[in-house]
């Protein structure tokens, strides 16, 4: 009986391991050959540090070998680069690379054709500069490897940011709530790029903030401005505003040209919300303020019909509908960023924030540090603990969809793009319905009518027959009636 008891047991087990879902199997990489040419410090390519790059010192390229076949490609680029072909010398099959100008690039061997290639071969123009490249077998891509989706054609929901780590920091909760959580499209737009910083190149920072935002839940890609980051603070918004347009004067820019770019950001993005800095410049960061400020001018203009930009790129204007300012004193909402959600794996948003600050480790020597995470006495583990520039108060700076009433959602009062594509999906059924429905009404009544045009065609012919009939009948009975007075006149005469 043991044995028996046993083999079912056995049996069971074997039957259950069979209807588990087999676990996709991890892509290797690091067992690839790679040879450059026409690069100075080529080692760089692939030392496992993207801050030591290689550039191209004229046309370059990279011949990548491995055995088991070439799945993907995942370059991170130390500048922004311009476009390279990838070609698989066995087919002869070529991609076009670059052309969205992602600072991490992953190239899917898939669109070269349905077998993987075991060599490849970048080429690359003068000027190119390549912090690492990775090289991976068919699998499942580790979390790290960046697939980018182009910037958003319409955003919910628009972030300006002055600096990357600020999404992070002050605007703490929004990116993984309203990404991962709302599963709104969520644009981020900064105000300076930081491939140069007080005049010093930064090979260190461009790649931070995209592993922040990736961290977070962010897939869209970010754009910047040209504007450096330099440096100016006053806890006075007056002074600190004079002092941020002092230094950008100074490196070639106006207010204006603050402006300009804001406006290109709403226009290119038509966002429904958008959210920036508190006007005083959180703890007075210059360029915080003249975000802010710029702001307020670029909400006008890019509403304006008759305001163009002086840019290749023509959009058309645009209002936006709602305007959320960080510590804004009027209509002030308090966010919740502290509540575990199933969609951040059990984690707040505020801890998913954490997780994507924990990216930006050139920052960390800051008192942001401290700010964000507290210290090993006193931890931070909730927005709500922050009292200082609280990531959870807002203020509704601009409103065309009427005041919040119940508060806590930029989105209070209003559908976001898929909600309202949703709308006007059930609202042209709905209209396509009716539309079949009076059809049907109109066939139907056509047939009833037809029918009882028939119906009356018939009583007409039957009416007609009957009056046939009786006038058949009258006739017979006149005819029967003549023939009995002729009889009787016949008989009367025999007499």
């Amino acid at each position: 009986m043991r044995w028996i008891v046993r083999r079912i047991a056995i049996l069971s087990i074997l039957l259950a391991c069979c209807t588990l879902p087999a676990l996709a199997a991890e892509a290797q990489y690091g067992d690839a050959l790679m040879e450059a040419e026409g690069f100075s410090r080529s080692g760089n390519l692939y030392d496992g540090s993207r801050t030591n790059y290689a550039s191209a010192d004229g046309p370059a390229t990279v011949t990548v070998t491995r055995e088991g076949g070439i799945a993907g490609l995942y370059v991170e680029f130390d500048r922004i680069p311009q476009s390279w072909t990838l070609t698989a010398p066995e087919t002869g099959e070529s991609l076009s690379c670059g052309t969205n100008g992602f600072l991490h690039e992953y190239v899917d061997m898939a669109d070269l054709g349905d077998a993987l290639p075991t060599q490849v071969v970048l080429e690359f123009d003068q000027g190119a500069s390549i912090g690492e490249i990775y090289v991976f077998s068919e699998g499942e891509l580790p979390d790290w490897v960046q697939r980018w989706e182009l910037p958003c054609e319409q955003a919910d929901l628009l972030l300006i940011s002055s600096h990357s780590d600020d999404e992070q920091l002050f605007f703490a909760g929004i990116l993984p709530y309203y990404t991962l959580e709302r599963e709104l499209n969520v644009q981020v737009a900064y105000v300076v790029q930081h491939f140069e910083a007080n005049g010093a190149a930064d090979h260190t920072r461009p790649h931070e903030q995209l592993d922040g935002l990736w961290t977070v839940g962010v897939r869209h890609y970010p754009v910047m401005s040209q504007f450096p980051d330099l440096y100016a603070e006053s806890s006075n918004r007056e002074a600190a505003l004079s002092q941020a347009l002092s230094v950008y004067e100074r490196a070639g820019y106006t207010y204006e040209d603050f402006v300009n770019y804001l406006t290109w950001c709403i226009r290119r993005f038509q966002p429904l919300v958008v959210v920036s800095h508190d006007q005083d410049g959180e703890y007075g960061h210059g360029t915080h303020v003249l975000c802010a400020d710029a702001l307020g001018t670029a909400l006008t203009r890019a509403a304006d019909p008759t305001y163009l930009l002086a840019t290749d790129e023509a959009y058309d204007p645009w209002q936006v509908e709602k305007t959320y300012l960080h510590l804004y004193p009027e209509q002030q909402i308090t966010m919740d960023w502290d509540t575990p959600l199933e969609s951040l794996g059990g984690k707040t948003p505020f801890q998913m924030t954490q997780e994507g600050f924990a990216c930006h480790k050139s920052q960390h020597w800051t008192w942001f540090y401290r700010w964000i995470y507290g210290t090993s006495s006193r931890p931070i583990q909730k927005a709500a603990d922050i009292t200082s520039y609280s990531p959870c108060l807002y203020g509704l700076y601009d409103t065309k969809v009427g005041p919040d009433v119940v508060g806590g959602d930029f989105f209070e009062n209003m559908p976001s793009y898929a909600q309202r594509a949703q709308a006007e999906a059930e609202r042209l059924a709905q209209e396509q319905a009716e539309a079949e429905r009076q059809a049907q009404l109109a066939q139907e009544q056509a047939e009833a009518e037809r029918q009882a045009q028939q119906q009356l065609q018939e009583a007409l012919e039957a009416q007609q027959r009957l009056r046939t009939m009786v006038k058949a009948g009258v006739l017979v009975v006149w005819v029967c009636v003549m023939i009995l007075i002729v009889r009787q006149v016949l008989r009367r005469r025999k007499r």
